[in-house]
């Protein structure tokens, strides 16, 4: 007997999937610690999946043959973009930002691959998703508490928009999105123990409710697509409706007082007792309402539990399933066209309007109803680069200087908030090609083990696309790419859907693996060299990055106290990634504050050495120069920083000021520029 059960727990949980379980830790890592967009974050967490990876294909001993082709073709053209990606340093004009987004992009490669060569079990992927659902569920439950009771409430919102945890509202509002859907998703089994399915329900409340609390205008607009997104990859549409009705009615209960913490403090104004007040009753009433649906989805799974299952045959399946998503479809229609006062045309032409427009004026009382914003005018540069540059694009992360330069908005954008467009302008089409193909490859790989899986194998692969859903339709008007905490489970979790229950769909193909490895020796010695030596390129190329990322973050840590050592861990970081001027930038910024001018105008001359477009650091290099009294040159590196960022008032001033008696002075620079932050 206890032979069996342990046999029986080796199944359902087999040890390969340990190393994807620790990943799937790492994705909650990267969700509490601002949504891991920091390099000193992703790098250490690269380098982790990089093992994780490394181990996991040694343990089990895996054979290109024993791969289906389609993930094989994943896995190939996921990683001939990130080569793609390195290749276009060569042509970057900001190599630095070049090799720092190729990382990230093999940072991407790497979760992708490991959560494809897992050997998960549908136990498995099931206990996976449920803990990064969990954890992010957590996450919210503490937001709304600290609403709740108003505990230091102000450092959870920015520009009166809940930002928490990833630092952009935007990127949580997906995030909670993320986690309220398959949340959802996992709800509507009743193969479930009941206390875990009204936890998930009451989870998705608390994920719509934040997320509704971000008021990001880009997750209202593409909630209804990724809602139809879940309506098509999931089975028993009825049985995920029925679902999803208490965490939606709930939300719609709230909706008043979760919309009016932004009221408050639509100018800007996070302190006083209005924005105290409206938070913490938006707080309690979510509290209140995600209990209420923890009740209610304890008895909805009770009911369900005592219920007979409901059998039908294929077809009446399928009619059923088309029934609800056409109801689904209808009752949009029906909410968008009483939303907009039975002129849903009208409406849509007014937003686009407004959101090819910047806008003016008063700030309205809710972030929905003004759909003006720089997008456009981003997307109208990007195209502009991807006609410029059809093939290779600007380089990786190079779009910040070239949008700088043809700009007709005030803001200073570093990627392009779409992707799509991402793709384009940094890649070109060539990048976007290979993209595409990986994205439609690993797809058409998910669709078949959601095929061979039984009832909760599929409704498990349906779960494991959703955070993909989210991440592609709301990531297609915003820049989710930079979120490991988003592109992650995107990624990571379309590639557990590749690799579910893939060892009884593959014996017969792990015996021809064997035997075409007897019969090819050398060409296993082969691959295993050059596996070994991508390994270690790989540690190299994540490693010695980090280290300089590293040495900068030591830097800006002891900057107050010990300038003197700051400034030579800076200069240690520069020589480790001869690429990046960012070392150089801030050493320059620091020997400016405490009046190491000399100092300041070198490290702002290696910095334009490394990245000569950078109008930061001919003005840091400027005001060195003025300080240092030699007005020529700093007439010359103030010019020049003006003609790149003609819209930069301190620019202005400081060239203004260079031949008066009272040049702008550094340190007051210095200051102007870190109020417009």
């Amino acid at each position: 007997m206890r032979r069996f059960i342990r046999s029986e727990a080796s199944r359902r949980f087999p040890a390969g999937v340990v190393p994807g379980l620790v990943a799937v830790g790492l994705l909650i890592v990267w969700a509490v610690h601002e949504g891991g967009f920091f390099p000193d974050t992703w790098y250490w967490g690269a380098l982790a999946t990089l093992a994780l990876l490394t181990v996991t294909v040694l343990s089990l001993g895996l054979r290109l043959g024993t791969i289906p082709p389609t993930v094989r073709a994943a896995l190939v053209f996921l990683g001939l973009y990130v080569m793609w990606s390195y290749l276009s340093i060569t042509w970057a004009q900001y190599p630095g930002a070049a090799l720092e987004g190729s990382n990230r992009t093999l940072l991407y490669w790497l979760v992708f691959a490991l959560f494809a060569v897992v050997p998960w079990t549908v136990e498995a992927a099931l206990a996976a998703m449920a803990a990064f659902v969990l954890a992010v569920g957590t996450v919210a439950v503490v937001i709304m508490i600290r609403l709740a009771t108003g505990d230091h409430i102000v450092g959870l919102f920015i520009f009166g928009r809940l930002a928490t945890p990833t630092g952009y509202y935007n990127a949580s509002a997906a995030l909670f999105t993320m986690s309220a859907v398959v949340a959802v998703a996992l709800a509507a089994r009743r193969e479930l123990p009941v206390p875990l399915r009204a936890v998930l329900l009451a989870i998705a409340c608390a994920g719509l409710q934040l997320a509704l609390i971000g008021q990001s205008r880009g997750w209202l607009f593409t909630l209804p697509l990724v809602a139809l997104a879940a309506v098509a990859v999931l089975s028993d549409r009825l049985r995920l409706v029925v679902a999803a009705t208490a965490p939606i009615v709930a939300t719609l209960v709230a909706v008043h007082r979760l919309l009016d913490v932004y009221r408050v403090s639509a100018n800007g104004k996070l302190v006083g007792r209005a924005f105290r007040d409206a938070a913490m009753r938006a707080g309690r009433t979510s509290l209140v309402l995600c209990a209420a649906v923890l009740l209610v989805g304890a008895l909805m799974a009770l009911a369900d539990g005592r219920l007979p299952p409901l059998t039908l045959s294929g077809a009446r399946r399928r009619a059923l399933g088309l029934a609800v998503a056409a109801v689904v479809v209808v009752g949009g229609s029906v909410v968008a066209t009483v939303a907009t006062h039975g002129r849903p045309f009208h409406f849509v032409a007014r937003e686009w309007d407004g959101f090819s427009h910047v806008p003016t004026g008063p700030a309205p009382s809710s972030n929905f109803t003004q759909v003006g914003s720089g997008r456009y005018d981003f997307w109208r540069v990007a195209l502009d680069a991807v006609l410029a540059h059809p093939i290779g694009g600007l380089g990786q992360d190079n779009f910040a200087d070239y949008y700088m330069r043809r700009r007709r908005t005030a803001e200073q954008p570093e990627w392009t908030h779409s992707l799509e467009m991402r793709l384009l302008a940094h890649t070109g089409f060539v990048g976007f090609a290979l993209f595409a193909i990986f994205l439609a490859s690993a797809l058409v790989a998910a669709l078949a083990a959601r095929r061979r899986a039984r009832a909760l194998g599929r409704a498990v692969v349906g779960a494991a696309l959703l955070p993909l859903a989210v991440w592609t339709i709301h990531g297609s008007v915003d820049w989710f790419w930079e979120f490991p905490a988003l592109t992650g489970p995107a990624l990571g979790f379309l590639g557990m859907a590749t690799a579910l229950e893939r060892a009884k769909a593959s014996k017969a193909a792990v015996a021809r693996a064997a035997a075409r490895a007897d019969r090819t020796r050398i060409a296993r010695v082969a691959l295993a060299v050059a596996s070994m030596l991508a390994v270690g390129a790989a540690a190299l190329t994540l490693g010695i990055p980090y280290l300089a990322v590293r040495e900068t973050a030591q830097a800006s840590a002891i900057s107050g106290g010990d300038p003197v050592g700051a400034l030579r861990d800076l200069a240690h970081a520069a020589s480790l990634n001869p690429l990046s001027a960012d070392p150089e930038l801030d050493g320059g910024v620091l020997a400016l504050r405490t009046g190491r001018y000399a100092d300041a105008e070198q490290r702002f001359h290696q910095a334009i050495a490394r990245e000569p477009g950078d109008w930061e650091a001919w003005l840091g290099e400027g005001l060195a120069a003025s300080a240092l009294g030699d007005r020529a040159r700093a007439r010359h590196d103030l010019s020049v920083s003006h003609s790149i960022n003609p819209l930069q008032p301190v620019t202005r001033q400081a060239l203004g000021r260079v031949s008066s008696r009272a040049p702008l002075s550094p340190q007051r620079a210095l200051r102007e520029l870190a109020q417009q932050l």
